[in-house]
């Protein structure tokens, strides 16, 4: 009896042991939640950006195209002046004397010829009632003639005169600043003698350095595509000039392009310039989604709630999504967050939160 209560004993732990493996067999396998997105296609640049300053380009100096004293300034350096303001004047005195002599040598003239051709029709007269001889005519000719040639060099001297006189009075060619002040009230000028140095609003200029590494890919005649805090509107320019910048810290060329005609970019603002060297269209895929494994990049496709593994080559990365130039197509499913959690033909549940 003894031994048939062992007996049973050992039966009914046997069975309640093989009750437990079926049970744990029969257990459900725990999947791994991860969010999924179609690959797709977009336009990747190959692209460098860096932050530079604008300065201003000091228009050819203007100068007294007249000699003088200076008897007024209207601008100093600093000034802010517009396309015609009157900048300076110089003593007109001397000018105005030339000027006054011109005409009235004109007038003089005139009289002399308007009596001079009085004289000729009366005498043409007499002639055709033979009472003069016809030679009496051809001096008074002569004396015409003269006269007329002399009113055109008193004309030539007019016009000189008011030229000269309207050029004591000095007015800015250009809208823009006055970056120095070279003449001051009471200076003689010569012609040719500077007054004022300006910046022109009309055109700036942008220096951006860009690391030397760069030098190979960076060419004068690329497009560059300027931002500013000054301008809401980005500005579109080309590289006109490269040179070369050594410092203890660094070494970088210095970028240079030109701003015409956009008045709100001005001298000393900053800006940022970014040069697009290459613009091409991939299928591309978030960060995420890439997980380095030992055969290489990889990207998990999913189908019908299975990983895939494939092994890919990536290409360039552009706010937060990676070019794959080989490996996955256009519109397959791949995994995103949890990824990383993944290994080939694995059950997978999708969570995509809307």
């Amino acid at each position: 009896m003894k031994y048939i209560k062992i007996i049973c004993f050992f039966l009914i732990a046997l069975l309640v042991s093989c009750a437990e493996k079926d049970s744990i067999s029969e257990a459900p396998k725990k999947k791994i939640f991860v969010s999924t997105i179609d690959a797709k296609l977009i336009t990747f640049e190959d692209k460098e950006s860096a932050q530079g300053t604008i300065e201003g380009l000091i228009d050819p100096t203007i100068a007294a195209e007249v000699s003088g004293k200076v008897i007024k300034l209207y601008a100093r350096s600093g000034s802010s002046i517009k396309k015609g303001d009157l900048l300076a004047e110089i003593d007109n005195a001397d000018y105005l004397y030339q000027k006054n002599l011109a005409e009235a040598e004109i007038r003089k003239l005139n009289i002399r010829l308007k009596n001079q051709e009085k004289i000729y029709t009366r005498n043409q007269k007499l002639v055709d009632k033979n009472f003069i001889s016809p030679n009496a005519l051809d001096n008074i000719l002569t004396d015409k003639s003269e006269t007329q040639e002399e009113l055109e060099i008193a004309k030539s001297r007019l016009d000189i005169a008011q030229s000269n006189l309207s050029k004591t009075k000095i007015y800015s060619p250009i809208t823009g600043k006055v970056e120095k002040q070279i003449a001051s009230i009471g200076d003689y000028l010569k012609i040719g003698d500077g007054v004022f140095q300006i910046i022109s609003n009309k055109k700036v200029r942008v220096h951006i350095p860009f690391p030397e590494t760069l030098s190979q890919k960076i060419k004068p005649g690329l497009p560059i595509l300027l931002t500013s805090p000054v301008s809401n509107e980005p500005y579109e320019a080309v590289i006109s000039e490269l040179k070369p910048m050594l410092s203890e810290d660094s070494r970088t060329i210095d970028v240079i392009a030109d701003i015409t005609n956009s008045p709100l970019w001005q001298p000393g603002a900053t800006e940022r310039g970014t040069i697009v060297f290459k613009s091409e269209k991939g299928v591309a895929v978030p960060e995420q989604s890439i997980v380095q494994r030992p055969s290489g990049n990889t990207v998990y496709v999913i189908e019908k709630n299975i990983a895939k593994s494939r092994v890919v080559t990536t290409g360039l990365s552009q706010d937060g999504y990676v070019e794959i130039l080989d490996g996955v197509n256009e519109g397959e499913i791949v995994a995103v967050d949890g990824a990383s959690f993944l290994t080939n033909d694995i059950e997978i549940n999708i969570n995509n939160k809307n």
